[in-house]
């Protein structure tokens, strides 16, 4: 069913990805965390059973010749206990510990350290069981399926290994003891190694999965791009407003130097160009105000005011218009003809040019 806003075919920007991780919603991979939690598993079993099983038959001697030696009394027992426990135990903790650390560090990877307040947040809607009949077959098609293949392949492992290790496995009652118990744990870490491979292929599969789930659920329509990028740049209308105020405003402080210019470069009527020099104080002359129709209009309305000579030169004019900004120096290639219209300003005005 389409969207009133379009059918969600866009890629997430960015913004929609910030949202996302400030809602809690991060890529997850329960098959990936409990394929590292397997395989560390395995890799901290193979050398904790060895040093723990000396431990264990070192603490049982200790115990055993510590009762030979003498009766031990009721208040031996907890000591004795305290030190047995502790011997034996503090090796599971230390695997249970670094088991909860893998996990928590590969669910911090996963979700590239993310933390939201609102996913902890309580949400009613979760609590409609409709919508979640509605999920359940597809989540159960989906997990029924993986079940299958993970169960699949075990399987397939495990008659590979029986067949390839019927003989060996039928001597056994043969083999003393040690051997026969050296051979199954040879065979048994095999096992272990191999399963822990398989698990690691179905968790990248998961995280592939989830993370198509992920960016899928994310997808945006092209009404929602329109209407974040109209949030981020901002209202357009609300823009040109801004955009009108803040010329009116420029315009408006041009105009208030227009009296302060020393003549008006006119073309005659399109273009105005005020032109200020101080043979004192400025190394080159400034353009304080220019306009073109009716503000061309006004600026020679101000200039006849103030008595300011307004010239009429409109190639110059236009030239001028065209290059030089509002506030910045003339340019060296006007250096000439504006010189030709301040002496001439200058002798209009009874006054003597520098030199």
């Amino acid at each position: 069913m389409a969207t009133p806003g379009g059918d969600k075919t866009e890629k997430p920007t960015a913004q929609r990805l910030k949202k996302a991780r400030e809602q809690g919603q991060f890529l997850t991979s329960r098959g990936l965390v409990g394929a590292i939690q397997f395989m560390a598993f395995v890799v901290l079993v193979g050398g904790l059973i060895p040093k723990w099983k000396d431990q264990l038959l070192l603490s049982g001697s200790v115990l055993i010749r510590r009762a030979m030696d003498r009766p031990i009394e009721a208040s031996d027992w907890p000591v004795l206990l305290r030190v047995f426990f502790v011997q034996t135990l503090v090796p599971v903790l230390e695997l249970g510990g670094i088991l909860f650390a893998l996990s928590a560090g590969t669910h911090l990877a996963l979700t590239k350290a993310g933390f939201s307040l609102q996913a902890a947040t309580p949400k009613f809607e979760r609590l409609n069981s409709l919508s979640r009949l509605r999920e359940l077959p597809a989540q159960n098609l989906k997990s029924l399926l993986q079940a299958v293949g993970l169960a699949a392949a075990l399987s397939w492992l495990i008659y590979a290994y029986l067949e390839s290790n019927a003989v060996s496995l039928l001597r056994l009652p043969f083999e003393s003891v040690h051997a026969a118990s050296a051979q199954v744990g040879d065979s048994i870490e095999g096992l272990l190694w191999k399963s822990a491979a398989i698990f690691v292929v179905f968790g990248a599969i998961d995280v592939f999965q989830q993370y198509r789930k992920h960016m899928s659920g994310l997808r945006m329509t092209k009404q929602e791009i329109r209407d974040e990028n109209k949030r981020m740049e901002g209202d357009p209308q609300l823009k040109g407003r801004i955009r009108r105020l803040r010329r009116d405003f420029l315009r408006r402080q041009m105009i208030k130097e227009v009296p302060k210019a020393t003549a008006v470069v006119v073309n005659p009527t399109h273009f105005a160009v005020a032109i200020r020099y101080e043979i004192e104080s400025m190394p080159c002359p400034i353009v304080v105000a220019k306009g073109k129709n009716w503000l061309a209009l006004r600026i020679r309305q101000i200039a006849t005011e103030n008595q300011i000579p307004i010239i009429e030169n409109p190639p110059l004019a236009r030239a001028l218009y065209e290059a030089i900004d509002v506030g910045r120096a003339v340019s060296p290639e006007f250096y000439k003809a504006i010189a030709e219209i301040l002496a001439y300003v200058y002798r209009l005005m009874g006054r003597k040019l520098p030199g």
